[in-house]
């Protein structure tokens, strides 16, 4: 059985207490729905209950739409910060596949090793960038680059760690960069995004912003990688924050409905041409 991701096993932990909050939420809108009945049948208090009924529904109801209503606009700003342009073949690239998806299963990072064949493709795991800053350029051979093959279709990720002249040589050839995270949970921003906010080919780039999906050239002739002033063929972004949803409750919150972009032009630079059943496709997607 695979082992759970960080990301699966948060929200497996975090089950418990969701529906710990719903109960409660259940039992208080009960409560409160008792009342009122009571007050508005009762003649005395029906102008009380009135009222005390229209301030329910303007804090669970209203409150919420509010709350929905600003993070749609977000999202809209962060879907105009998108790329979708037409990247390159990986097939007949040299590619630096960066990932915090160490376990490489079902997702677009297997995606991009499938594709790599029994060459491999050079990989950097994301928890490697934490505290480096990426403002800056940071020269291939300073990372911990490692070598991950799949001779075989759905055979057995092969990964090996490079010595100090393999990644020297590497450097030298590595001329296109794959970003991805994990399947279904985005990861929280790090030192990418914080680079990323002072591209000028990514405006406006908020903190609650992270990288989805990113393929972008890079000069081998430099043997180093600038964030900064990356220009991203493709660019797909999510937003982390979420609206308070209907009704007002404790934890009760919805997602901003991020939609991949841009996933059919990766789709085309990465996917193998006999893919009928799209499989490629949705991976990318998840």
């Amino acid at each position: 059985m695979l082992t759970a991701t960080p990301a699966q096993a948060e929200c497996l932990g975090s089950c418990a207490k969701d529906l710990e909050a719903a109960l409660l939420s259940f039992l208080v809108y009960l409560v409160i729905a008792i009342t009122l009945l009571v007050m508005l049948i009762r003649a005395k208090w029906r102008r009380a209950g009135l009222k005390g009924l229209g301030l329910v529904l303007v804090l669970s109801l209203g409150v919420p739409l509010v709350s929905q209503a600003w993070t749609s606009w977000k999202l809209r700003s962060v879907e105009g910060r998108e790329i979708a342009g037409s990247p390159p073949k990986l097939a007949e690239r040299t590619v630096l596949l960066i990932t915090p998806d160490e376990y490489c299963y079902d997702s677009a990072c297997a995606v991009v090793v499938r594709a790599s064949g029994a060459a491999g493709v050079h990989v950097v795991l994301a928890t490697a960038l934490e505290g480096l800053d990426l403002t800056r350029p940071v020269a291939f051979a300073d990372l911990p680059i490692e070598i991950w093959a799949q001779p075989t279709d759905g055979g057995e990720i092969r990964r090996r760690a490079l010595s100090a002249e393999e990644r020297q040589a590497a450097a030298s050839r590595i001329d296109y960069l794959v970003m991805t995270t994990w399947a279904y949970f985005p990861a929280d921003p790090g030192p990418v995004e914080a680079a990323l906010r002072s591209n000028p080919a990514v405006p406006g780039m908020g903190a609650g912003e992270t990288v989805r999906f990113l393929m972008a050239p890079l000069d081998p002739a430099q043997g180093e990688i600038a964030f900064a002033t990356l220009r991203p063929d493709l660019l797909d972004l999510s937003l982390l924050d979420r609206a308070l949803a209907i009704p007002l409750a404790p934890r009760n919150t919805q997602g901003p409905g991020n939609h991949a972009a841009g996933m059919a032009e990766a789709a085309a630079a990465i996917c193998p041409a006999d893919d009928p059943s799209g499989n490629c496709l949705s991976l990318l997607e998840r």
